[in-house]
């Protein structure tokens, strides 16, 4: 088994590869995991931040 063989297979694997990626990207039940992870950064407690150091290094 080579390339001869699965050669022109391969292009209609990926495609099915990736609409399947795609969709469950978009499938409802995983919105709230993505969101979760996009307001992440956001989502930093008040006592870690320390607004006297301007370079953003956290003093002790």
């Amino acid at each position: 088994m080579n390339y001869e063989v699965y050669g022109p297979y391969m292009p209609v694997i990926m495609m099915v590869v990736f609409f399947a990626l795609f969709a469950w990207v978009l499938h409802p039940k995983n919105k709230s995991k993505y969101d979760d992870a996009a307001n992440m950064p956001l989502n930093e407690p008040e006592d870690e931040l320390d607004t006297k150091a301007s370079n953003g290094r956290i003093e002790k």
